[in-house]
């Protein structure tokens, strides 16, 4: 199997090909395409090849040329740092996808797969408590990377619907806890003390990079894998307790001492939509696990087997103090 992977260089990518090479060992060629060096002495960038490429350029479609047969395309590409221009974040997280589309059809690989997130949906007092796939995406377009992310899954939406050829999967994920490096969600909870808004404790949900990548691995899998797929994590508790879990303490306070017009008081760099830890956008995983098999509770559970140590009558029972349990 080849897979071809776009932003390969990126904190995602890497733990990504680790992930594929764990599964499928020689039998799997990762072609990890990106602007961004990558160091070939780390591990993590050994799991791939790498090759330069830029998904607004047309000359990515000289990558597709030379590779020749191309299996699967994961596209991890998006450009959402501040340094960049509103434009240049739309040409890499818009055109780029829509671009990556036309090649994947054109070149005849079998399977796209897009990273979305929940946020496309939108945190609204009337959303439902569970929203499942079909809801219409009301996210916040006043915001460049919630705008980015429903038009790139839009996109990715109308090429899963009208093309039989190429199967197109998209992966709306909860926040993502991620053990290093910087995501809205760390940002956010980054002190031990962790502002809420006075007066709201919304259900939320929150996924592990295991379980991201347990999904990524559920979609590759699936060959009749098509369209768009809520990917939670088994966390799915209130604000409050998921912010607990995580070993910090919320602190309610008056919207005016938490953010102002978006930005967060309490990081300059941080600008976001309040709404989302004011409001619900709590998803219905029913489709992953149907159709993709996809079940973070369970998938958890055989991931802590696999770690027993050998001798379990010596091994201390830990199962319900482990964060995020």
């Amino acid at each position: 199997m080849k897979v071809l992977m776009t932003g390969g260089s990126g904190y995602f990518g890497k733990l990504l090909a680790g992930r594929l090479r764990e599964e499928f060992g020689d039998d799997i060629d990762i072609v990890g395409v990106d602007v961004r060096e990558c160091n070939v002495d780390e591990q993590e960038c050994s799991d791939m090849r790498h090759v330069f490429g830029d998904s607004r350029k047309k000359r990515i479609e000289d990558v597709f040329k030379t590779e020749g047969s191309i299996d699967a395309v994961i596209h991890l590409a998006f450009g959402q740092s501040e340094e960049m221009s509103t434009d240049e974040r739309m040409m890499t997280n818009v055109y780029g996808t829509f671009q990556m589309l036309g090649l994947a059809k054109k070149y005849g690989v079998r399977q796209f797969i897009y990273p979305s997130s929940t946020i496309v949906y939108g945190a609204r007092q009337d959303n439902p408590a569970l929203l499942r796939e079909r809801h219409p995406l009301l996210g916040n377009r006043d915001i460049p990377s919630v705008r980015d992310r429903i038009e790139a899954d839009m996109i990715c939406q109308t090429q899963a619907q009208s093309s039989s050829c190429l199967r197109v999967v998209i992966l709306r994920m909860v926040p993502i806890w991620r053990s290093s490096g910087e995501s809205l969600l760390t940002m956010y909870m980054k002190g031990d003390y962790v502002p809420t808004l006075l007066g709201f404790d919304p259900m939320f949900q929150i996924i592990y990079e295991d379980e991201v990548l347990d999904a990524f691995m559920a979609a590759l899998k699936c060959p009749t894998a098509r369209g768009a797929y809520n990917i939670r994590g088994h966390i799915h508790l209130p604000l409050g307790e998921v912010i607990r879990r995580l070993g910090k303490k919320p602190v309610p306070l008056p919207d005016f001492l938490v953010h102002n017009n978006g930005r967060f008081i309490w990081s300059k760099k941080l600008s976001f939509d309040f709404n989302y830890i004011k409001y619900p956008f709590t998803v219905d995983g029913a489709r992953a696990f149907e159709e993709l098999g996809y079940d973070p509770a369970a998938l958890k559970k055989s991931r802590a087997e696999r770690n027993k140590p050998r001798d379990d009558s010596a091994a201390p029972d830990v199962s319900g103090t482990a964060v995020g349990s």
